[in-house]
């Protein structure tokens, strides 16, 4: 079966800082509202028609308050610091970050509070609602964020990122989802393949000796490999397991700088490990890091052995 994922999410980091809380918004109109109802007695006499205005008008300041200033703020349960990247969300807290996978969320909302620039309506605040089976998390940031595909595609991706990786390119043979670490059998075994000759009919690869653990960099690949490569990152393999990930690493080890820019559409892959692999072969083949992003910012999503192999492997020299 082939695989049919959601186009990987369009953003890298969206920064959310707290909201005003429930509690905050209820004492603030609360406050407001008695002030209020003091200077409309006081504006109104003491008698029953001047203490219904004043009633009246802290009531409806009251209202138009919480109206603004809550929204869809009052019913959260946490408020922290927050990011969310395309691998999860990232909550700070004073002792260690706590990290949500797309897994554990099940629904992403963003609501807009908007005000009039010119007679021109403009976004002021994005608020973003999170809601896992537990807790409902909320935040905010200035203006506009880029999160409608998120919204959209939020059930694919936990599906996508909880795909087992693939020991073969027709994703038939997955790896432990118990391991720690992928990245190291995963690499030994492109090497393994590429030595071995097991690619040569379907990548006109030719055995290479088993002590030869380089790359093929600067040879370039042929253009057999080029196309069944380019068909296994657009996710035709017939197993349950993911095969992206061997076939970036296999994409980069021999050289195929035609799939150069294919790599670099996954740097944002709902698949923490995919994203990073890619991420390293393109910088192998001579992508920008500008363009692909560095691999710091996947660190909190992967084993530490994971992303120190791959970034050790990306400095690798080209011989």
């Amino acid at each position: 079966m082939a695989l049919r994922g959601a186009p990987p999410p369009d953003f890298r980091y969206v920064g959310l800082c707290p909201g005003p809380s429930g509690s905050a918004v209820a004492t603030l109109c609360c406050g407001v509202g008695l002030f209020t109802f003091a200077l409309g007695v006081g504006l109104g006499g003491t008698g029953e028609a001047g203490t219904l205005a004043a009633a009246a008008i802290a009531g409806g300041i009251a209202a138009l308050l919480c109206a603004r200033l809550s929204g869809p703020t009052a019913r959260w349960s946490s408020q922290v610091p927050m990011a969310i990247l395309p691998w999860g969300v990232v909550l700070q807290s004073e002792s260690m970050p706590r990290i949500l996978r797309w897994a554990a969320v099940r629904e992403v909302r963003v609501d807009v509070i908007c005000e009039m620039d010119n007679a021109t309506p403009s976004t002021r605040w994005s608020v973003v609602t999170i809601r896992t089976d537990r807790e409902l998390l909320g935040g905010r940031a200035p203006g506009s964020v880029p999160l409608e595909r998120l919204e959209t595609h939020l059930e694919s991706y936990a599906e996508e990122a909880a795909r087992p990786i693939a020991l073969d390119l027709d994703g038939r043979r997955g790896l432990e989802a118990s391991a720690e670490a992928h990245f190291e059998l995963l690499l030994a075994e492109a090497r393994r393949l590429i030595g071995s000759g097991e690619l040569s009919e379907r990548l006109a690869v030719p055995p290479r000796n088993y002590r030869e653990h380089r790359s093929y960099c600067g040879l370039g690949a042929s253009a057999a490999a080029v196309r069944a490569l380019r068909r296994t990152l657009s996710g035709e393999f017939a197993g349950p397991a993911d095969a992206r990930v061997l076939a970036a690493i296999l994409i980069a080890e021999l050289g195929a700088s035609e799939l150069r820019e294919a790599l670099v559409a996954f740097a944002t892959s709902p698949n923490p490990l995919l994203a990073a692999v890619a991420r390293a072969a393109a910088l192998r083949l001579g992508a920008a890091v500008q363009r692909v992003g560095a691999l710091d910012e996947v660190r909190d999503f992967l084993p530490n052995a994971d992303l120190e192999q791959i970034r050790a492997w990306t400095l690798e020299p080209v011989r």
